[in-house]
């Protein structure tokens, strides 16, 4: 899952935003040098990743991805799934997103402060710049994956691969996101609170 996932499913579960979000820049076994209250959320940040990756809603929507572009497909689908979440977002949280997504960025901005190394730039990056916002349309989404994809060892437009998927694998990628992210919203509490009896899992 990608940065709004991550940040939604933390407040779900009432777990660090940051420490979710450390999750794909923390490398190696918790504990961690960054205290317990991050490596939860780096913990929950590799469950949900891990949950996801084997869905077989996700292997499906990678597969729809021809080649070249389904070797990306786990990245591709990930953007593909925040963007779903912004159209859908009043299914899945009361607060609304422009004032979910300013009260995290605060809280991201407050915890660089904390973190004797700071944030990660790409996680400030996106707090003072307000990258998710652009997620909620299809222009802003191909302009997202194509900053990803000038990031690659290998440049290439990531977001060209948006305009390989047809009417009907568009819908059956959105319809296979909204039968998905209930079960991990599910999965996610349930993960938090066997971590949170045995810290040791």
């Amino acid at each position: 899952m990608n940065f709004l996932a991550h940040l939604h499913l933390a407040a779900h579960t009432q777990s660090s935003l940051t420490g979710n979000l450390l999750g794909d820049f923390v490398k190696g076994p918790l504990p961690s040098h960054l205290g317990p209250v991050f490596d939860e959320g780096i913990w929950l940040h590799r469950k949900i990743d891990a949950f996801t990756d084997a869905h077989p809603e996700h292997r499906a929507a990678v597969a729809r991805f021809e080649p070249p572009w389904r070797r990306f497909g786990g990245i591709l689908v990930d953007m593909l799934y925040d963007h779903w979440l912004c159209q859908h977002w009043s299914r899945y949280a009361s607060l609304p997103q422009p004032d979910f997504l300013r009260q995290s960025y605060d809280r991201l901005l407050a915890d660089d402060a904390l973190l004797a190394e700071g944030l990660p730039l790409p996680l400030k990056r996106m707090a003072e710049q307000d990258w998710i916002a652009s997620y909620h349309q299809r222009d802003g989404l191909a302009q997202a994956l194509n900053g990803i994809g000038r990031r690659l060892r290998r440049p290439l437009p990531l977001g060209a691969a948006l305009a390989t998927l047809d009417a009907d694998q568009w819908q059956a990628s959105e319809q296979g996101f909204l039968r998905f992210y209930p079960e991990l919203m599910a999965f996610s509490e349930r993960q938090l609170a066997a971590y949170r009896r045995d810290p040791g899992l």
